[in-house]
C-alpha cells in the first residue's frame, strides 16, 4: 500500500498526547503548510476493521492536467488488492470532470469527452463508488449543439442504475418518480456505517429537512456525511471561511451525532477539528471533516489558513483512506503524485452511543 508514500498517521504521537506540534524537517521537505494545532487526545477504535473507504474529488482534469486522474485510479486498485478481502468503497466526491474552458467560459461540448476519460479509468470500479455531483458537473456539461441542456446530464445518466442500487440497499425503495441524487445507504452491511450523499446543487431534497429525517431514522452508530462543497477550508474557494449553505446544515449533523463530514471543491487537502454546531472545537463529540480536492485536477497554489485548519497540504494529489470500525475509524493519506502527507490525529471512535 505504499509505505513510502504513506505514514501511518496513528505514529503522530506528539498530536496524540494533545501537545503542540509541528514537523519543520517535513514541513521543509514536502512543502505542506501545517496549523500550529493543539490535537486532543483520541480514543482507539475497537475490535476489527470491517471495511475501507478511499475519498476523493476534482478528479479528471483533462484540458488541465492531462492523465493525473489515471494514477489516482491505478492507486484505487492498488488499495483494492492490498485490503485482504476487506469490503473496499470510493466516495467521489464531485467534480468527477471538466470542459475546456475559454475566457473564463467552458467550451460547449468539451465535458463529454472528459467525463469518457472519467469512465475509462474511475469507472472501472463504477460498483465501488458512491457519488456525489460537483459544480462543474451541472455548470460544463453543455452539449455542443445550441439547446437547452439537461442539468448534469452524463453524470445521472452514467449513475443512475448505481444510485438506485444503492437506495434499494438502505431498505428504503424508491418510488418511480424519484430522481434525486442524493441518497442514504450502509457500508460495508446492514449493520455497518450510515453514507449520506448530499447533492448540493441540483435542489432535489431541502437540506435542513431530509438530513435530519435521514439521520434521525437511521440506527447507526456511525454516520459518514459527503457533499461536493466544504463547510470550512483555507484554500482558493474558501478563504479561511465556510460555505453557509453547509454551515446551516451542521447544526443537524451535530444534534444527530454525525462523526465526520468529507467533502472536495478546494482542490487541495484539509483537516479540521471536531466541531459543534456552531464551528466551535468539541472533542466529545464534534464533528470532523476534510476537504479532499485531490483526485487528479489541478492543485490550487492560493490560501488563506483557517484558524482551527489542523492540517493543510497544496502540493500532493491522491486518496483518503478510511479504515471503518464498529465503533470508530481511523485515516491517512495515500499520496500518489507529490510529496508523501502525513495527517495528525489518524484515529477515533464515533460520536453516537451504542445501541441498548
Amino acid at each position: 500500500m505504499g509505505a513510502s508514500r504513506r505514514v501511518a498517521s496513528s505514529r503522530l504521537i506528539a498530536a496524540r498526547r494533545g501537545l503542540r506540534w509541528m514537523p519543520v524537517g517535513m514541513l521543509l521537505m514536502s512543502g505542506l503548510t501545517f496549523a500550529g494545532l493543539t490535537a486532543g487526545r483520541a480514543e482507539s477504535p475497537s475490535g476489527e476493521p470491517i471495511g475501507i473507504l478511499l475519498a476523493a474529488g476534482d478528479i479528471t482534469g483533462c484540458h488541465q492536467t492531462g492523465s493525473k486522474h489515471v494514477e489516482t485510479a491505478q492507486q484505487i486498485q492498488k488499495e483494492i488488492d492490498a485490503a485482504n478481502g476487506l469490503p473496499v468503497g470510493v466516495l467521489a466526491l464531485g467534480d468527477l470532470a471538466y470542459a475546456n474552458y475559454v475566457n473564463k467560459k467552458p467550451v460547449p461540448g468539451t465535458y463529454g469527452p472528459c467525463f469518457d476519460n472519467f469512465q475509462a479509468t474511475w469507472g472501472a470500479h463504477k460498483d465501488r463508488l458512491f457519488p456525489v455531483p460537483g459544480n462543474h458537473d451541472y455548470s460544463d456539461d453543455i452539449p455542443a449543439k445550441k439547446k437547452k441542456p439537461t442539468p448534469a446530464k452524463r453524470y445521472r445518466d452514467y449513475f443512475a442504475d448505481r444510485i438506485l442500487e444503492l437506495k434499494k440497499a438502505s431498505g428504503n425503495a424508491p418510488g418511480p418518480n424519484d430522481n434525486k441524487l442524493s441518497f442514504t445507504t450502509r457500508f460495508p452491511d446492514n449493520e455497518g456505517w450510515l453514507l449520506v450523499g448530499w447533492n448540493f446543487y441540483g435542489s432535489d431534497v431541502d437540506p435542513k429537512k431530509w438530513l435530519a429525517e435521514q439521520l434521525s431514522a437511521s440506527t447507526s452508530r456511525c454516520v459518514l456525511v459527503f457533499t461536493h462543497p466544504f463547510f470550512i477550508s483555507s484554500g482558493e474557494h474558501g478563504k479561511g471561511k465556510a460555505t453557509k449553505a453547509v454551515a446551516k446544515v451542521m447544526p443537524i449533523l451535530y444534534a444527530q451525532g454525525a462523526t465526520v463530514l468529507v467533502a472536495a471543491h478546494d482542490h487541495d487537502l484539509e483537516q479540521f477539528p471536531k466541531v459543534n454546531g456552531a464551528g466551535q472545537r468539541d472533542e466529545a463529540k464534534g464533528v470532523r471533516s476534510f476537504v479532499v480536492g485531490t483526485g487528479g485536477a489541478t492543485l490550487y497554489s492560493t490560501y488563506i489558513q483557517h484558524p482551527i485548519s489542523e492540517f493543510f497540504a497544496k502540493n500532493s494529489r491522491g486518496l483518503m483512506e478510511l479504515t471503518l470500525y464498529r465503533d470508530g475509524y481511523k485515516w491517512s493519506f495515500v499520496a500518489v503524485d507529490g510529496p508523501a502527507v502525513e495527517l495528525p490525529v489518524g484515529e477515533e471512535t464515533c460520536n453516537r452511543k451504542p445501541p441498548a
